[in-house]
């Protein structure tokens, strides 16, 4: 411990960051990724026990070259966490997945594929809708499409976190002071 000094043991004693990680000076409040090769647990682990997922997220499942490890990490956490999503995920999901075919991202197989396995997954599926009214404001009140919107509404309603990828979306929850999962690389807190 002597040798990283005093200021880095304080900064691993407060929990900010650990020696293995790198600090970008630029933006002290964002980690760059660990530089380790030793095996760890992934983070879903440490996800909370419930949270609604956004489309965002569930789509880089099935779209590789969208892929990211933050996706990765929460498609492991569907199956320990109750995950929540609108009545409104299924059509979008299945709208993400034939643009995809459309624009020769995916073949007619590998989307069928693709929507089978999602069909399996165990979402809990929330069908309470909010008003028309209501949901209106809302998308007015946060700069949101009606259908993030949605989602919005029910992290707020089931008073539970926000995982999502969508910038309007992070910051109509950091604007409200919902709690989110987002990936920090992407979205840095400010």
């Amino acid at each position: 411990m002597a040798r990283r000094g005093k200021a880095a043991a304080q900064r691993n004693h407060a929990g900010r960051y650990r020696y293995d990680q790198a600090v970008d000076r630029r933006r002290p409040q964002v980690l760059k990724p660990r530089q380790t090769t030793r095996l760890r647990e992934p983070a879903a682990v440490y996800l909370p026990d419930a949270f609604v997922i956004d489309c965002s997220v569930c789509v880089r499942w099935y779209l590789r070259d969208e892929a990211s490890q933050f996706c990765d990490q929460l498609g492991l956490a569907v199956h320990r966490s109750e995950v929540w999503v609108p009545s409104l995920w299924r059509p979008e999901l299945v709208s993400a997945v034939v643009n995809a075919e459309r624009r020769k991202r995916v073949t007619g197989e590998q989307r069928r594929a693709v929507l089978v396995n999602a069909d399996g997954l165990p979402l809990r599926i929330d069908h309470e809708m909010p008003s028309v009214v209501d949901l209106a404001e809302l998308a007015a009140g946060h700069t949101l499409t009606p259908y993030d919107a949605v989602y919005f509404e029910l992290a707020r309603r089931r008073k539970l976190p926000l995982a999502t990828l969508d910038a309007a979306l992070v910051k109509a929850a950091r604007a409200a002071k919902l709690p989110l999962i987002t990936d920090l690389s992407v979205f840095p807190e400010r």
